[in-house]
């Protein structure tokens, strides 16, 4: 096996632009974050400085010069800037990015991980949000939503690969093989995942790329349309509704805390998911205070030692499943204290490990077999089938969050029906969502032509309910209401009958 690269995740947040000017307040950028952290308990170290006080500017070439120099030094093989893209092809924070594509000179191997959720203020009732500044929130703002996550169809997926093509073509974008890899950070929240990456994998061949290799983030299962996943720390380990081992926090002054060592034990003792590829994420350290203030989440008791030995454990992990990355957490989240750059209270030890730790597999020659013990024993036979059912719930929840967010503004799913000149509809789905739908449609006068589900034993009083197998008279469109199946129903019903499917996600997701 090849040697493991290490990928550190990486923040372009650290330059002007006039919409956090506009948001935050002028010349806002990460620094200014990071400059007005204050000590919220004893023993709480902020605010945090960078060495020599260099408070960078991303935008400046020389910036990213010595990035570079100091990742080829210390071992750092790569860094996946989040990317920015929203509603229409809007971005933001894209110039860092689109600076090194013009500055070929610089050696700084690089990949997209897509940050693919709205930007609101935290009094926001849409779900699933990025508040991102929480601490420097203004009463006096126009708009509750910032800037809008939506993902259109074929159009609109043709324009944001046109944006990323010439990335995927540089000669230092990251790839697995010959596949340019690309990160979603919340795969569940788009509804059209399969179909849009099916489109871009198609396009890419069309600009002679062999295909992409699509890494979602911290999902339990293998959505369709991906081809593996990364848990990504320390928020997957945090979470025990999505792992499923409890880890409580501590409050300290009202300060929600964690143990560093309690966190990495469950890194360590995570198990891979069966059925496909699973990345595990290191992350340096936690402390989000100088953006959420009192909401803060803090993680407590770090040292050098202890990253450097959990990060030597992670890494004869990955290597056990014949993974290619461990992507750390991160180059310069300086606003949640997770960075590898040198700082005032350790100077560059943090990146010191990345290289002692690469060393030291090195010498022993990668050769080594890690306990595989602890990872192949499993606590539970059914927990894969639960997990399953775990992830189809929350789903819903999110999906009758956003439903419920809508009705608070007068917003009924069928004004996105009438939009397409939908009138006749087949529903597919008797459950929780397909009643819900069923109502709120009857209600708005549009017509149900018929239910399809495969428990043909139900009934409805006046609609006829229609097996999988059954002959399907075409109807101006399909809803399908099952979310969680949403790609294998997509591919059932795609041969049977001539009309457009649609996921109920994309009437709640895409509604104007």
């Amino acid at each position: 096996m090849e040697k493991i690269k290490a990928i550190a995740m990486y923040l372009p947040q650290f330059h002007r632009t006039p919409e956090n000017d506009q948001w935050w307040g002028e010349g806002f950028t990460e620094w200014t974050a990071v400059k007005a952290g204050i000590p919220l308990f004893e023993g709480h170290i902020q605010p945090k400085r960078p060495l020599g006080e260099n408070y960078y500017n991303l935008l400046e070439k020389s910036t990213m010069e010595q990035q570079s120099f100091l990742m080829h030094k210390y071992g750092v093989d790569g860094l996946c800037f989040y990317h920015y893209y929203f509603k229409d092809g809007k971005k933001i924070l894209e110039r860092p990015a689109e600076s090194l594509l013009q500055w070929q000179d610089i050696d700084m191997p690089f990949c997209f991980c897509w940050a693919n959720e709205s930007w609101a203020r935290t009094w926001s009732n849409i779900g699933n949000k990025n508040p991102w500044a929480e601490k420097f929130e203004k009463n006096n703002c126009e708009s509750d939503i910032l800037l809008e996550q939506k993902y259109g169809h074929e159009f609109e997926w043709k324009k944001h690969f046109e944006y990323l093509l010439p990335f995927f073509c540089d000669e230092r974008y990251i790839c697995k093989g010959e596949k340019p890899i690309f990160l979603i950070y919340k795969p569940e929240e788009i509804f059209c995942l399969y179909q849009m990456t099916e489109f871009w994998r198609d396009l890419a061949k069309a600009n002679g790329i062999p295909d992409l290799y699509f890494i979602g983030l911290n999902t339990i299962h293998l959505k369709k349309g991906l081809d593996a996943i990364l848990w990504n720390a320390p928020g997957m380990f945090c979470n025990p509704a999505l792992l499923g081992r409890d880890l409580s926090p501590n409050r300290i002054n009202g300060i929600k805390t964690y143990s560093y060592d309690r966190v990495w034990d469950n890194i360590l003792s995570a198990e891979p998911v069966e059925t496909c590829k699973t990345f595990f994420g290191a992350f340096v350290n936690y402390d989000d205070s100088p953006r959420r203030g009192r909401n803060a989440t803090v993680i407590k008791d770090f040292s050098i030692e202890k990253f450097k030995t959990y990060l030597y454990q992670l890494y004869r992990k990955n290597e056990s499943i014949e993974n290619e990355f461990v992507f750390i957490n991160a180059w310069n989240e300086w606003g949640e204290g997770m960075y590898l750059e040198p700082d005032e209270v350790y100077g560059e030890q943090y990146l010191k490990v990345i290289k002692d730790v690469s060393d030291k597999i090195d010498r022993e020659k990668m050769c080594q077999e890690w306990d595989l013990k602890r990872i192949n024993k499993r606590e539970d036979a059914n927990r894969e089938p639960k997990l399953q059912t775990l992830d189809k719930y929350r789903l819903i929840a999110n999906c009758l969050d956003k439903w419920l967010a809508l009705k608070e503004r007068g917003i009924n799913p069928a004004s996105y029906l009438r939009q397409y000149n939908y009138s006749i509809v087949a529903v597919y789905g008797f459950g929780i969502l397909g009643r819900h739908l069923l109502y709120d449609l009857e209600k708005e006068e549009i017509e149900i032509a018929y239910i399809i589900d495969r428990r043909v034993e139900l009934k409805h009083p006046y609609i006829e309910i229609k097996g999988i197998d059954s002959s399907l008279e075409n109807v101006d469109v399909v809803v399908v209401t099952a979310i969680s199946e949403f790609d294998e129903i997509f591919d059932l019903l795609k041969t049977r009958i001539s009309c457009p499917i649609l996921s109920i996600q994309e009437l709640i997701d895409e509604i104007e």
